[in-house]
């Protein structure tokens, strides 16, 4: 028998698909021919009645048994219209193209627990009828009386009949046939049910409930009804009332045999619809296809799991969009940064910038002003990401349009502070430090405000150039008191942000966690002082790593000046 099975299975599944294009918009009818294995077991166990002959002894002739059968397609297609008519009206409407574009799921989470409601109200309806049919049929025929333990194998036979194995197998149906509407509704992403607290509704279909469904239903339940049908049978010595209860046993016995198969095979496949759109959904995110998703079949547990896949899906989706974003705005931020100028006689320059993020708060300029001198600037924007790379774009439009109105350099930095002032908040300030060369005379005017000491390596030693001015943006009011220098053949600048005096050691080594610190760095120039200027940048980034630096905490800036020797 079990080798038949696969061949039931093929020809089920090519007779529905038959079905529904020819039902194509008859979504009730379509329904409720899905549910043909209900009629097919009642006439299975009228057929097995009636060859062991308790047709016969309760007086059922074929005409009666027809008109069961017609009343029993009759209860069951009233119950399957009512369990199916919300969905039905609304895929009418749908399919005139004046109703909703899609399911209403939450309609379709409500489809297992009207099936189990009016199957078993209709099961214990027509179970009533029919037994109350036969016993008046038994009694008008006068073939044998019927005694206590014949009708208590009658009552049980044909109720658990009609009151477990149709509503379980119609509730079964019912989920099986709500996967493939679904599936034929896809794309479909609506969440589950994600409350943590199961409702009935939901509970039928949950994952940890099917088991003991199907125990019960298949397991405990039929085994105890033939327990009870091998006690009423030797608990007697007339043989007609023997045979009676055995021959009932055996049709219960038969139509449970058939109705389990029937039963394990829905809920499997059931389940393997579910588990292969899973794991087309994992296929997704092995491939990197985010822009796909899985269609959430079922409104319970395994629901909530494709919801996650579907938010895991859209969030690397919007990961892949913001690195696609931040790898544009890292584009745009180095387009800022301007080269460092090879075409001033006596002078090299060089800078370099290298953010803990995509996109950071430190900043570079070289700008030439319309009379040849240059200035120099580097800043250091508090905070990091994007937030500091919009202020960097701000003040580097700011600096270039000053640069270009030849604006005097202490009212342009009073003009900064004043529009920092306006346009920043939360405590959020710039350090800057600011520098006015003058090639010809070698003239430095520079100011700091607020910003990590530069340092100037003379042959005297290392002097750092102290800040005299707040950071900009903190107040409107600042006194700006530029300071000039006078460069002598060799002298060497170096303007940095604090990301490399404060880069820390490997916690718990040589140095303890220490930071690297500024008098490090003086030290690290001043055995620099012979070294080609393109070459720093490279060394210091190699001397942090050797110092015990492992990850980098914050943006790292240089912007270097040298007069070269006479």
């Amino acid at each position: 028998m079990i080798r038949f099975v696969p061949r039931v299975i093929e020809l089920y599944s090519s007779s529905m698909s038959m079905i529904q294009s020819k039902f194509r918009h008859a979504t009730t009818v379509r329904y409720i021919l899905h549910l043909w294995p209900l009629p097919l077991l009642f006439l299975i166990a009228q057929i097995t009645m009636r060859l062991t002959g308790n047709s016969d002894f309760l007086g059922l002739s074929l005409r009666t048994s027809g008109i069961d059968l017609s009343l029993f397609l009759l209860f069951f297609i009233l119950a399957a219209a009512w369990v199916y008519w919300p969905m039905s009206h609304i895929m009418r409407h749908q399919s005139l193209g004046t109703g909703q574009s899609r399911l209403d799921y939450a309609m379709m989470a409500q489809l297992p627990w009207r099936a189990l409601k009016a199957y078993f109200v209709t099961g214990a309806i027509f179970g009533t009828c029919l037994i109350i049919l036969l016993l008046v049929l038994s009694e008008l025929s006068g073939n044998a009386p019927l005694t206590f333990r014949i009708v208590i194998s009658l009552v049980l036979s044909v109720y658990f009949s009609t009151l477990v194995l149709a509503p379980a197998l119609g509730v079964a149906i019912t989920v099986h046939y709500g996967l493939i509407l679904r599936l034929s509704q896809t794309p479909n992403t609506a969440p589950a049910n994600t409350s943590g607290n199961w409702s009935p509704v939901y509970s039928l279909t949950d994952s940890s409930h099917r088991p003991w469904l199907v125990f019960m239903v298949t397991g405990l339940i039929p085994a105890s009804l033939l327990a009870a049908f091998i006690f009423l049978v030797a608990g007697t010595e007339v043989e007609a009332e023997e045979h009676f209860i055995a021959s009932q046993g055996l049709v219960l016995f038969t139509i449970y045999i058939l109705a389990s198969i029937w039963l394990v095979f829905l809920m499997s496949h059931s389940l393997k619809l579910v588990t292969n759109e899973l794991a087309k959904g994992l296929q997704h995110l092995r491939h990197g296809r985010f822009d796909a998703t899985v269609p959430v079949l079922t409104d319970d547990d395994l629901g909530e799991l494709a919801s996650g896949l579907n938010t895991a899906l859209q969030g690397l989706k919007e990961r892949e969009a913001l690195k696609d974003s931040l790898a544009i705005a890292e584009e745009i931020q180095q387009g800022l940064l301007s080269e460092a100028p090879s075409d001033i006689p006596g002078y090299t320059f060089c800078a370099f910038e290298q953010s803990c993020y995509s996109v950071g708060g430190d900043y570079y300029d070289f700008i030439i002003l319309p009379d040849g001198r240059m200035w120099l600037v580097i800043a250091d924007v508090a905070g990091k990401g994007y937030p500091a790379a919009l202020t960097v774009a701000n003040l580097q439009a700011m600096l270039h349009v000053l640069a270009a109105e030849n604006v005097p350099f202490e009212k342009a930095v009073d003009y900064i502070n004043k529009a920092l002032c306006r346009t920043l908040a939360g405590g959020r300030f710039v350090t800057l430090f600011m520098a006015k060369l003058q090639p010809q005379s070698h003239s430095l005017l520079w100011l700091n405000a607020g910003h990590v000491p530069p340092m100037l390596l003379r042959k005297s030693g290392v002097e750092r150039l102290h800040a005299s001015t707040p950071p900009l943006g903190l107040l409107p009011e600042i006194g700006i008191e530029p300071q000039r220098i006078e460069l002598q053949p060799g002298d060497l600048l170096l303007a940095y942000t604090d990301g490399v005096t404060e880069t820390h050691s490997v916690i718990g080594g040589d140095m303890g966690g220490e930071m690297f610190g500024d008098q490090r760095l003086a030290d690290w120039l001043t055995i620099h002082r012979g070294s080609s200027l393109e070459d720093l940048p490279e060394d210091l980034l190699r001397t942090l790593k050797l110092f015990g630096q492992t990850t980098q905490e914050d943006d790292i800036t240089l912007l270097c000046l040298q007069r070269e020797e006479s």
